[in-house]
């Protein structure tokens, strides 16, 4: 069974997945640790670090009580590393490429792959709040001088609307990569790269057999890469039910629990399971949805809750399933 019958369409499940922003203040309520254990946190000092000026200071502080959680430690890293890239390019007033490798560093370990997350990391008022044509100037000037610096090239890519010319110039970053092979910069993050890449077909197409064949191309640089994991479960979805229960499980398994899409991963199996016979999978589909609830609950305050879409055909089949019991 496709996609359509599970999910209400490949459509609109990529519309939720290219929505991925910084949730606001407002959408914290159910999320984080224990009262006591934010009241422990919460005595322990900032580092100096975690103090400092930036433009990302704001979301730095709302993930200070979750410094226990290594996905919130990386975060936090992360906030300080593009702090540091956008420092490097404005210091300059723009004329120093040096902080666009920093840049992109950020984009890899935040995992963020569509040209909304591009724009809204580099320009958005509440992020780094970059000159956008000032860093167009400063990035088609660093590429006069070298036509093959894949920093620039893959940070142009990723702001491009999807559609053939992003396909294009993402696969232009990857060929380059390969050729240079280790010695080029961007060769660590082939994984995060090809995964854009596969992202940007499976939005453009609406195919999932290629994609599939460029998430396997991911995975085969980092095969523990969550977010292709994530994409390949969710392309499957759209080729077999079996496949794609198999492969939300390797997700969850290799994901800490408070990874963005574990919540969107246990409601999906709810949803996957009730395409089978739910009387057989009835401990199946209760398991993972008081896992969707627990680890939705648990968030980090920087992620966006799982879309109500998700959430209400998952309740149904919960429902569903203990009135059949009852």
């Amino acid at each position: 069974m496709g996609t359509t019958g599970i999910m209400g369409g490949l459509d609109r499940v990529m519309d939720w997945l290219d929505d991925i922003k910084f949730a606001d203040e407002n959408d914290e309520e159910e999320g984080g640790p224990s009262q006591a254990k934010q009241a422990r946190l919460s005595q322990q000092p900032p580092t100096q670090a975690e103090l400092q000026e930036g433009p990302l200071k704001r979301h730095r502080a709302r993930l200070l009580q979750h410094k226990y959680s290594p996905t919130a430690q990386t975060w936090l890293d992360v906030f300080v590393c593009l702090e540091r890239g956008a420092a490097m390019v404005t210091k300059g007033g723009y004329k120093e490429g040096e902080g666009v490798e920093h840049l992109l560093e950020g984009f890899v370990l935040l995992e963020f792959v569509s040209p909304c997350d591009a724009d809204t990391i580099l320009y958005g008022q509440s992020c780094l709040h970059l000159d956008k044509l000032q860093l167009d100037k400063l990035i088609s000037k660093q590429l006069q001088a070298n036509p093959n610096s894949t920093p620039c090239l893959l940070i142009q890519a990723l702001q491009l609307l999807y559609g053939h010319s992003r396909q294009q110039a993402i696969s232009h970053v990857i060929n380059i990569v390969l050729q240079h092979g280790e010695t080029d910069p961007m060769y660590k993050h082939l994984a995060y790269i090809y995964c854009a890449l596969g992202y940007t077909i499976w939005q453009t197409t609406k195919q999932p057999t290629t994609a599939l064949s460029v998430f396997a191309s991911a995975l085969m640089y980092k095969s523990d890469h969550l977010l292709t994991l994530f994409f390949t479960a969710h392309c499957s979805m759209d080729v077999s039910v079996p496949q794609a229960i198999q492969q939300f499980h390797h997700y969850i398994h290799t994901a800490p629990t408070d990874h963005h899409f574990v919540p969107w991963a246990h409601y999906c199996l709810v949803t996957l399971y009730s395409q089978q016979d739910p009387s057989v999978y009835r401990d199946r589909i209760l398991h993972h949805y008081n896992m969707a609830q627990q680890t939705g609950r648990n968030r980090l305050p920087v992620f966006v809750r799982v879309p109500s879409d998700l959430t209400d055909r998952a309740r149904r089949v919960y429902e569903q399933v203990m009135a059949q019991t009852e």
